[in-house]
């Protein structure tokens, strides 16, 4: 057992409410790290939820499975009662879940899930990060089932090719993120000219409400769908640039007026070549003439696939 009593790691055959007493750690436990090994026999639901009148106040629970949890996922939800943020690292293995989870719960991180599925809303969910490597797409109709509750969400190593499916229904019509205000998206495929030669142009306003958003690797459509409708709300895009994404996002000196509340832009240039390279100076003028346009503008950073980047402010330009 670590020293730190206010984390409870369980990787025992099975934890019965009275073994937990034991530990004397049921006062002082805020989280919980839970492991689910092939080498582990099932866990009974009931031992486990018995367990909340014993950890009632953990808030954070990590759960690491190398094999099908079984019935662990839902247990824990019933667990611990005051729960509200939960991340999931499956490996080789699927999670389900179909009863209600608690109103506690806000925040949930998925990992290299085979496949994730929960079959009832999760009332209060306002934060959602899912990390694509090794997930099911699958975990993006979870996404879109909690369109209309969440504040936050992250979607980390996803294939530009997939994209479509986080603001596109199985109808393909677009779902509303009513109160998303932070949007990150690190999307793979930025040096493949086919797959971004055919990003698709996606209708409809999945993001009114946008105040960040992240999109540093790969801008994965081909049009402005993930900021149309954030003209009063954007404070700080970050944004990689190539041919492409710079016709329809710069297509004037004051094309970034729309946007009056934005404060910080990062523009990362996509490309094979330097700072010095005739395309690149001309995509650097077009960001710098738009900028500076903007009434709110405070800051902007220029940065090449070298790592050189260019740092501009209200009052000096800064190189780094």
């Amino acid at each position: 057992m670590p020293a730190d009593r206010t984390a409870l790691y369980w990787a025992r055959k099975g934890l019965s409410a009275s073994k937990a007493r034991a530990l004397g750690w049921h006062t002082f436990a805020r989280q919980a790290v839970v492991i689910v090994s092939d080498r582990q026999p099932n866990v009974p639901y009931s031992a486990i939820t018995a367990l909340d009148s014993v950890f009632c106040r953990v808030t954070r629970v990590k759960l690491l499975a190398m094999t099908n949890p079984g019935p662990v996922f839902s247990a824990l939800l019933v667990a611990f009662p005051a729960l509200r943020q939960i991340k999931l690292e499956a490996t080789n293995t699927q999670i389900s879940h179909t009863m209600h989870a608690p109103t506690s719960l806000t925040h949930i991180e998925v990992t290299s899930c085979p496949a994730f599925a929960v079959g009832a809303t999760i009332p209060c969910l306002r934060s959602l990060v899912l990390n694509m490597a090794g997930t099911h797409t699958s975990a993006l109709a979870f996404a879109r089932q909690h369109a209309q509750t969440l504040v936050k969400l992250v979607v980390k190593h996803i294939h530009v090719r997939d994209c479509p499916m986080l603001v596109l229904d199985e109808h393909n019509k677009c779902v509303e993120y009513a109160h998303v205000q932070v949007l990150r998206l690190d999307v793979l495929g930025a040096y493949d000219p086919e797959l971004v030669a055919r990003r698709e142009c996606v209708h409809g306003t999945p993001f009114p409400s946008l105040q960040y958003l992240n999109c540093g690797s790969l801008y994965p459509f081909a049009n402005n769908v993930l900021l149309r409708g954030a003209h009063h709300t954007l404070r700080v895009l970050i944004i990689s640039i190539d041919t492409k994404v710079v016709v329809w996002l710069l297509p004037g000196a004051t094309c970034l007026r729309k946007y009056t509340r934005l404060a910080g832009m990062e523009a990362r240039i996509v490309s094979r070549a330097g700072a010095s390279d005739t395309q690149n100076i001309a995509m650097n003028a077009r960001v710098l003439d738009a900028s500076f346009q903007t009434p709110h503008m405070q800051w902007l950073r220029i940065k090449y696939p070298n790592s050189h980047f260019i740092e501009y402010s209200r009052k000096h330009k800064i190189k780094l």
